[in-house]
């Protein structure tokens, strides 16, 4: 976490889901999004600073999470890769996935990445390493509406 506060590490901080200096990820996010002054924000925080930037998180948190049950696992998947959503909300849950992909599916490695240096994988591999064909994977990412996503077009290949 740096600590100097200024417009350009208070956007990094807010796109990356980070704290910076005094300020928590969710305080970070919400002074971004108020596009608050970066001497507005100096320590110690005006009670009525520490509030406003309390109530943007708490409404960020309460459409992030309201009206999804704790269960609802594909939900909050769901939410997880939504970028209107926070990093600061979005990265923990991004983070679990990480490791839970690298736990289970240890071989399966991407093929590629996207513009913004996310991982793509090849639908073969995703087939082979889930013991499904490619028909049943296309098949399964039409019933929940991510068909979309696929891509047909060449990626950026990693070696």
């Amino acid at each position: 976490m740096t600590d100097t506060i200024t417009r350009g590490t208070l956007a990094h901080a807010a796109t990356h889901g980070l704290g910076i200096g005094h300020l928590t990820p969710g305080q970070a996010w919400a002074a971004h999004r108020l596009a608050m002054p970066p001497e507005r924000l100096e320590r110690p925080l005006a009670s009525h600073i520490a509030a406003l930037l309390e109530n943007v998180e708490r409404m960020a948190r309460n459409r992030f999470f309201g009206g999804v049950s704790p269960n609802d696992t594909e939900a909050m998947i769901h939410r997880a890769h939504d970028e209107d959503h926070p990093m600061f909300l979005r990265g923990p849950i991004l983070e679990t996935l990480r490791d839970g992909m690298e736990e289970f599916f240890p071989g399966l490695k991407p093929s590629g990445v996207d513009e913004e240096g996310r991982p793509l994988f090849n639908l073969a591999d995703l087939a082979q390493a889930l013991g499904a064909s490619e028909e049943d994977l296309l098949a399964y990412a039409e019933k929940m509406g991510i068909a979309d996503q696929l891509r047909t077009t060449p990626t950026k290949p990693l070696h």
